[in-house]
């Protein structure tokens, strides 16, 4: 078992490193940060397709921030160049994406310190926010009484102090739910968070859950003006525009929503991943920190990790894309081998041009799928590949963890 294994000194690499499963030198080997920097991109190019997609110029915080300023009748305490108003695109949350990044990289670097740093920082902000909110209205009334020698309550002038602190207040809390998917997704990466981590997605999908019901057609004509602006995907497919050798399988709006979830599934298993890892190695015992076998295994089983992500997610991908497409691509080979008008009648049919078309492509796709997987031995291939990629890396069966530590 695992705790019979004998205790060994430290492994000492080139450079008179040691190496070891301790969580001080595991959390700066080079797997577990590229994972985490991958994640972090993920996470950033994800949330940008999303707001690229539906947000921008649609309900972004611009537009928001406009109507309370002509509500107001004044302008917002946050400038213009940290709230991105007047600017077009993409650009308008370039400010704001630093600014979640910081603060989710804070909250992470929060969570490493000790419980009593950490009560006096939250104390800190507590009190912070307090004085803001009324410190101003505070100084001047009671200010006000013991120079004028008298007892009331706050006057209009004094009240009127509360207006700045408060639409600040406001601000932040408004520019802060369209940075919430980055500020937790960020403190989940680098704070090995898994609940910051879910609700980084969870929100996202909310949010795209929504969107959804809410750019429905038959929602969307109820809402009247208000849903004027929405961005919604299109009733009727349209022309392919990208696709894949020499077939066009998906449309721009299409591929957009393939990215979205594509890079959600890279920053989750990236983020869960060096999370798993680091509580396994957490979990052992002393003696099997400094095995050289479990150092060895956790590294291969680190490398392994980035290959299959960056493997089978790119296949995802373009499996999601061919999906999409199949039926193009079977009327494109029938058109181009035999001529018929039958596949060019069919090519414009409503029923393909219409966004179900693409729920009858994926099931022809996943029937071609079905059928080769009774026919292509995929299992004996798998095999061949890890004994092939085994002999390249010298790897040998003799370096099986012990006790099948990994099942």
């Amino acid at each position: 078992m695992a705790g019979e294994v004998d205790v060994q000194s430290d492994i000492t690499h080139s450079g008179g490193h040691r190496h070891t499963l301790h969580l001080r030198n595991l959390r700066k080997q080079w797997q577990i940060l590229a994972l985490q920097v991958i994640a972090t991109v993920a996470l950033v190019w994800m949330y940008l397709e999303v707001i690229g997609t539906y947000v921008v110029g649609s309900i972004d915080h611009t537009m928001l921030f406009d109507t309370l300023e002509v509500i107001m009748g004044s302008d917002l305490p946050l400038g213009d160049w940290l709230t991105g108003v007047g600017r077009q695109g993409l650009a308008r949350f370039t400010v704001p994406l630093v600014l979640g990044l910081s603060l989710g990289g804070s909250m992470a670097l929060l969570a490493f310190q000790p419980p009593k740093l950490q009560q006096r920082i939250r104390i800190g902000v507590i009190v912070s926010l307090i004085v803001l909110l009324v410190g101003r209205m505070m100084l001047a009334w009671v200010g006000g009484m013991i120079i004028e020698f008298r007892l009331d309550l706050p006057d209009q002038s004094e009240l009127a102090l509360l207006q700045w602190p408060l639409m600040l207040i406001l601000s932040l809390l408004v520019l802060f739910v369209y940075l919430l998917p980055v500020i937790m997704g960020t403190r989940g990466i680098w704070g090995l968070s898994r609940q910051a981590v879910v609700w980084s997605i969870g929100f996202t999908l909310l949010f795209l859950g929504l969107h959804a019901i809410l750019t429905f057609p038959v929602v969307l004509n109820q809402l009247g003006a208000y849903g004027d602006g929405l961005s919604t995907l299109d009733t009727q497919v349209g022309t392919p525009e990208v696709g894949l050798l020499g077939f066009k399988l998906v449309t721009s709006q299409q591929l957009s929503l393939i990215l979205i979830a594509v890079l959600m599934m890279v920053f989750q298993e990236s983020a869960f991943g060096v999370i798993r890892h680091l509580e396994y190695a957490y979990r052992l015992p002393e003696s099997c920190k400094r095995d050289e076998e479990y150092v060895r295994q956790m590294d291969n089983v680190l490398n392994s990790h980035l290959r299959h992500t960056a493997l089978y997610l790119t296949l995802t991908g373009l499996a999601t894309m061919v999906a999409l497409g199949f039926h193009g691509v079977l009327l494109e080979i029938v058109t181009t081998t035999t001529g018929s008008q039958w596949a060019s009648q069919v090519s414009d049919s409503i029923e393909l041009r219409l966004t179900y078309g693409v729920v009858i492509s994926a099931l022809l796709f996943l029937g071609v799928a079905a059928t080769l997987r009774l026919l292509v031995p995929w299992g004996r291939l798998a095999q061949l590949r890890a004994l092939v990629v085994g002999n390249l890396v010298g790897g040998s069966e003799d370096e099986t963890p012990k006790d099948n530590v990994w099942l």
